[in-house]
């Protein structure tokens, strides 16, 4: 899993404009999908982004991977935390009363440093949309507290990119299958 979480990171930070889909701002989230490439199947994926104001300007971003649908990525970053990159967290985080009890492992990019964990879709997408808060703790210490106002709505266009997503790569399949008879390179 650890593996997985660190390639992810890498993934978010390889975006072709060309093939991004900005489905606009829900609930004060950014919504937008990244298409699959056409040579490489199940490489895109949905994202959702807030920015906080305060100390360090937190970011909450959710990632649906086509390469891992049943699970969302979370990250939590910020300008002023200490976090090391790929250093595991023993985090708890709570979302509108449930509780869980998971690591993170450290992110870092040219400004900002976080912790990402994956959780069930199924589970966690309804829960996120209901829920009016995401707090984040290290034992007794709240690494942060956010608000989730209008999260039920971002859930909902989160949810159209994921259909819109799906339906996109299985276009690019069906157009690779029907060349798939014919070699890429018949010499070789």
């Amino acid at each position: 899993m650890k593996f997985w979480l660190a390639a992810t990171v890498a993934a978010v930070t390889v975006v072709s404009p060309a093939m991004a889909r900005d489905f606009g701002n829900a609930g004060g989230f950014d919504i937008s999908a990244q298409e699959s490439d056409a040579e490489k199947p199940n490489s895109g994926f949905c994202g959702m982004l807030e920015e906080y104001e305060g100390s360090g300007d937190t970011r909450l971003l959710l990632f649906r991977y086509l390469s891992n649908p049943e699970m969302i990525v979370v990250i939590v970053d910020n300008y002023n935390w200490s976090i090391k990159k790929d250093e595991e967290y023993e985090v708890e985080y709570l979302l509108g009363g449930s509780y869980y009890d998971r690591k993170a492992i450290g992110t870092e990019d040219s400004i900002r440093k976080g912790l990402m964990s994956a959780f069930p879709a199924s589970e966690f997408l309804p829960l996120f949309a209901k829920s009016s808060n995401f707090k984040v703790t290290k034992g007794a210490v709240t690494v942060d507290s956010l608000s989730l106002k209008g999260s039920g709505a971002a859930v909902e266009a989160f949810n159209r990119c994921w259909t819109y997503l799906r339906g996109d790569e299985a276009a690019k399949q069906r157009e690779r299958d029907r060349f798939s008879h014919i070699p890429k390179d018949p010499f070789k």
